[in-house]
């Protein structure tokens, strides 16, 4: 998308975003309905199996109707009637996405992650070549659309021909009466979590100008862009991992540290490292068109460090069967900025980014309580499992900052210096820290049964 904005520019994006910021906040419904539930029950069978995927298609169906009935409502409210057609090309996707989606559950719980991770490695790249290709030939917001479609029929035909589920149909009321109980809250709490996001653009596309909207949007894709690849990657090891653990209480909090280890010495670098070399950045990869969007992300990755202090409570909660109180912490993540938008009434970038930098400033000291009251674990037991992370990335940050002080050179350089010195520094440190050994998140642990006849 980063690629793609440059090409086309703010104002193109910014109605390319409307309806693809449309199409996020209603694929979930289908996609994540689920996954979690199939990998967290105990007893799976195949008609579990080939009942969440019926089911879960059947829904990305109906969503499709619904949102392409929406796209002229939409194209109303940005006054584009070009935002129908751009509604009408994704609605197709959804019932795609959503069988997608199923099928990643089953995959996970056999924490196959070279198939998980395929959907990135191959769709990522095909679709970035087709919405640059798109873009270069002067196509504008369509580019981004195209972008989305690849991307979801690569994950898709990946599902489809290598994931190994059941393709029959089938709907048995029993099998699904028995994943309601976490699929009905994860899909509401993910939806929340998915859609705040996107709900906020909308809000903020409603207070400000179209540009102002994607220079925003771009500042905290460019920190996302990194840190969901943390939130991912650590959620797809610990969900099967806690859940697996879930007759041992005391096992799992020791594996919730390790995790909790693992999610901060990944994050905290990337989170504090954008922010520190987000002006070099911008001007790199987005050139000056753009520079609004530095500031916005030294604000967002600044505050979302707080949010590695925790670990991942949403593997936690699904593996303690509680899994309706990711619905209460997202309702609040989405409340907050919100909130905060009315009070700030933003008309830049960085006052957009402090209504949403809110959450990652007022939720983590709760969740780390509510965490460590689960595990019954004190605060000290988690600051000495993140402990190589906080160290490591303050040495990084001081590396940074007498660089930048000192070097004068052009963006790009002063970039790759950044990052070289900046990330040894930080490795050296993190590896002193743990004595010379990788994290023991990455050593096996058991996960649940395959699905079974």
């Amino acid at each position: 998308m980063l690629f793609i904005g440059r090409v086309i520019g703010p104002e193109a994006a910014g109605t390319g975003m409307i309806a693809i910021a449309a199409f996020m906040l209603v694929d979930p419904v289908g996609a994540t309905l689920f996954p979690d539930a199939l990998v967290q029950h105990r007893a799976l069978g195949r008609r579990h199996a080939a009942s969440a995927l019926s089911f879960a298609t059947l829904v990305g169906l109906v969503a499709g109707i619904i949102f392409a009935a929406c796209g002229p409502l939409l194209a109303d409210w940005s006054a584009n009637p070009e935002v129908t057609w751009l509604c009408l090309t994704l609605a197709p996707l959804l019932p795609l996405s959503a069988f997608a989606g199923a099928a990643s559950g089953l995959v996970l719980r056999d924490q196959r992650f070279a198939l998980l991770s395929a959907r990135v490695l191959i769709g990522q790249p095909l679709a970035l070549l087709g919405g640059l290709t798109l873009a270069w030939l002067g196509y504008g917001p369509w580019a981004m659309i195209v972008n989305q479609v690849v991307a979801t029929l690569a994950a898709f035909l990946l599902m489809l021909v290598l994931g190994r589920v059941p393709l029959r149909p089938m709907l048995s009321r029993a099998a699904l009466a028995e994943l309601w109980p976490v699929a009905i809250p994860q899909v509401t709490a993910v939806c929340v979590l998915v859609g705040r996001y996107r709900l906020f653009l909308v809000v903020v596309g409603l207070m400000t100008t179209e540009a102002v909207l994607a220079v925003s949007h771009f500042a905290f894709r460019m920190l996302d862009a990194a840190l969901v690849m943390v939130w991912q990657a650590t959620g797809r090891i610990s969900l099967p991992r806690l859940c697996a653990l879930q007759h041992d209480r005391d096992a799992m909090a020791d594996a919730y540290g390790d995790l909790a280890q693992l999610q901060a010495l990944l994050g905290m670098p990337l989170a504090v490292g954008i922010a520190l070399v987000a002006p070099d950045l911008v001007q790199a990869l987005l050139g000056p068109a753009w520079a609004g969007a530095a500031h916005a992300a030294q604000v967002a990755g600044l505050a979302a460090v707080l949010t590695f202090l925790h670990g991942d409570p949403i593997s936690l909660f699904v593996a303690r069967g509680k899994a309706r109180w990711n619905v209460y912490v997202n309702l609040a993540a989405l409340l907050v900025p919100l909130a905060c938008l009315l009070i700030v009434q933003p008309r830049t970038p960085t006052m957009v980014a402090i209504a949403w930098a809110a959450q990652s400033l007022l939720l983590p000291p709760v969740l780390i309580y509510v965490v460590l009251r689960e595990l019954n674990r004190p605060l000290t037991w988690l600051l000495a499992r993140i402990a190589p992370a906080l160290v490591a990335t303050g040495a990084m940050t001081a590396t940074v900052l007498a660089l930048e002080l000192t070097l004068r050179l052009s963006a790009w350089m002063e970039l790759v210096v950044a990052a070289v010195l900046g990330g040894c520094v930080y490795v050296g440190v993190a590896m002193a820290m743990l004595r010379g050994q990788l994290p023991r998140a990455l050593s096996r642990h058991p996960h649940p049964e395959p699905a079974t006849a």
